[in-house]
């Protein structure tokens, strides 16, 4: 344990909150329990905690703090469910008594609320808000007996929030709700960048959520940082940046961040069409010009090409096809890329240089801290073929983008790649069986896959340093994460088939994924459509802003700030 190097993640907002959910339920379908398998390359404790509950159990949970707002939670209790419920649920039952239950006992709870008000207790009513019904996975999580993994749930058509497909449990000091705005599946209500600003510096974040984090804070020993994952076109934006404002004054630890862009196009309160698209855009710059100050590195995720205006067309990948605007299945593709990435920062042998620190410090060199994701998922290899031959008939591009308004390909200066769920006997033939094509090639040479990825890029870029991670686990794809979204020419270990198609009743359980980060000069571009966007909008017709205190001046500067940014990835720049 002396040896852990702790991180606090952070999500602020309900799609941040989708995103985080498929991550800790991809980590933990990872957990392994036998022993017989051998130990696991990860170091689950980079990002979990271990603790006791009142019963004196073991408890393990992810060192996480979220915040939603309210009404977003469903049947989740704001301190969760990891030390039970049985007292609020004997209070419940008490306030609101089954059909047939005709006793009249008043809880010891409600008689001493009463007395403790200055009115008579005669005088005083307890009306309290029935509980919401839980999902039906969830339901069948709390029974022992049930077998979830063998049961159609249809979780995309029905999952109405997060909580809704949560497998673990988090701490009770996870969960804040913003009480001041009302969550709605259908608009935007927490709007914009500074009002997100204004809730933080009130006493419920300046006291209660900044407390939180000191506690989470001492109890490590050796902290790497922080990452922060946060929706970026709604007042969450505000919120987070200033929470990343903390962090550096408080702690001065490494911080990444990961900007999130929801599929579903959703208008935001008392506003059009035209004036919605406005306001996305303020958000967007806004959030960008504080993320340059205050973080490492950043990198947006979208499974949208664009969306700092109107939403662009859904990304493709070859074996995985999602709905476009389902917050469900976008959200599993986006923590499949975290948890892979992530990666390079939380195995059990790693070197100083992947730690989140030596992380971002390569890939924003001379201040480039806004990076590009790709993903591969999942990694297109047949069941039968070894990845040198794999990589030599590749065709195509490697990568599809997931930061949206940039394509940097093979365009780019500095990458960082995580592959995982290739067998080290699937990397070519022994000699003894080797046939002459593969023992001509240069990649024959290559004694690990790290190393044959490592030569690929550098034969599909000469300019280019890149930096290549790799583990033998696979993402577990087990339930609740959307078995529906894979083709089914895929094998229950999630690599193509070509002549045969799997039956309905397999699920695909574990899938080979590469991921990647990339500094590239063509994301000067992407700096440059967000800056055309904001220019052409007059800050002053948009009221909301001026009335949360946004001058025309300071939108001018902060425009000036993005343009400035820009200037680091022009093409003579030089590294």
């Amino acid at each position: 344990m002396s040896n852990v190097r702790e991180i606090l993640t952070l999500q602020f907002g309900n799609y941040a909150n989708y995103v985080g959910t498929h991550w800790w339920n991809i980590q933990e379908s990872g957990f392994s329990y036998d022993s017989s398998a051998g130990p696991s390359e990860i170091s689950h404790d980079v990002l979990y905690r271990e603790g006791v509950n009142h019963n004196r159990q073991t408890t393990y949970t992810p060192r996480l703090l979220l915040v939603d707002l309210d009404g977003s939670l469903k049947h989740l209790p704001r301190e969760g469910e990891l030390y039970g419920n049985s007292l609020k649920r004997d209070i419940h039952e008490k306030l609101f008594p089954t059909e047939g239950d005709d006793s009249s006992e008043e809880h010891e709870s409600v008689k001493k609320l009463k007395e403790d008000v200055a009115w008579q207790p005669s005088d005083v009513e307890i009306v309290a808000e029935k509980e919401t019904a839980k999902h039906e996975f969830q339901e069948d999580l709390d029974n022992a007996a049930a077998a979830t993994e063998n049961k159609k749930y249809d979780l995309a058509d029905n999952v109405d929030s997060w909580a809704d497909f949560l497998y673990g449990r988090y701490h009770p000091r996870t969960v804040h709700v913003v009480k001041q705005y009302r969550h709605d599946p259908e608009k935007q209500t927490f709007d914009t960048f500074c009002n997100g600003v204004q809730l933080w510096k009130t006493e419920q974040f300046e006291e209660d959520f900044c407390d939180r984090i000191r506690q989470y804070v001492e109890e490590c020993d050796f902290m790497q940082g922080f990452q922060t994952l946060f929706d970026a076109f709604n007042g969450f934006g505000g919120m987070a940046t200033q929470c990343m404002e903390h962090l550096n004054d408080e702690y001065g630890k490494a911080n990444l961040a990961i900007p999130l862009y929801s599929p579903k196009n959703m208008l935001y309160e008392n506003a059009d069409e035209a004036m919605s698209d406005s306001i996305r855009v303020v958000n967007s710059v806004l959030t960008f010009s504080q993320l340059i100050e205050q973080t490492n590195l950043f990198v947006p995720l979208s499974t949208q090409d664009r969306v700092w205006r109107q939403l662009g067309s859904s990304r493709k990948f070859n074996s995985i096809e999602f709905r476009n605007d389902n917050l469900y299945q976008t959200s599993a593709v986006l923590a499949s890329y975290l948890d892979t990435i992530s990666l390079r920062y939380r195995l059990k042998e790693a070197p100083g240089s992947n730690s989140l620190a030596g992380f971002c410090g390569d890939m924003s060199n001379y201040g480039r801290k806004f990076a590009a994701a790709a993903f591969n998922l999942p990694f297109t290899m047949q069941y039968n073929m070894d990845l040198i031959d794999c990589l030599d008939k590749f065709e195509g591009p490697l990568f599809t983008q997931l930061t949206p308004n940039c394509k940097v390909g093979n365009d780019y200066v500095i990458q960082s790649l995580c592959v995982r769920g290739i067998p080290s006997d699937r990397l070519k033939r022994p000699r003894e069986a080797c046939n002459k094509d593969q023992m001509r090639m240069a990649a024959y040479r290559c004694e690990s896959v790290s190393e044959m990825f490592q030569l690929y890029l550098q034969c599909s870029n000469h300019a280019g340093m890149a930096h290549v991670t790799s583990i033998k686990s696979a993402i577990p794809t087990r339930l609740p994460y959307p078995d529906e979204i894979f083709a089914d020419n895929l094998t229950t270990s999630g690599f193509i088939h070509p002549s045969e198609k799997r039956t309905e009743d397999k699920r695909v359980n574990t899938v080979p994924c590469v991921a990647s980060v990339q500094s590239s000069s063509e994301l000067g571009d992407t700096l440059e459509t967000l800056h055309r966007e904001a220019k052409r909008i007059k800050i002053a017709k948009l009221h909301r802003f001026k009335e949360a205190g946004l001058e025309d001046d300071d939108y001018a500067e902060v425009l000036e700030s993005l343009l400035q940014f820009k200037d680091n990835y022009e093409d003579n720049f030089e590294l």
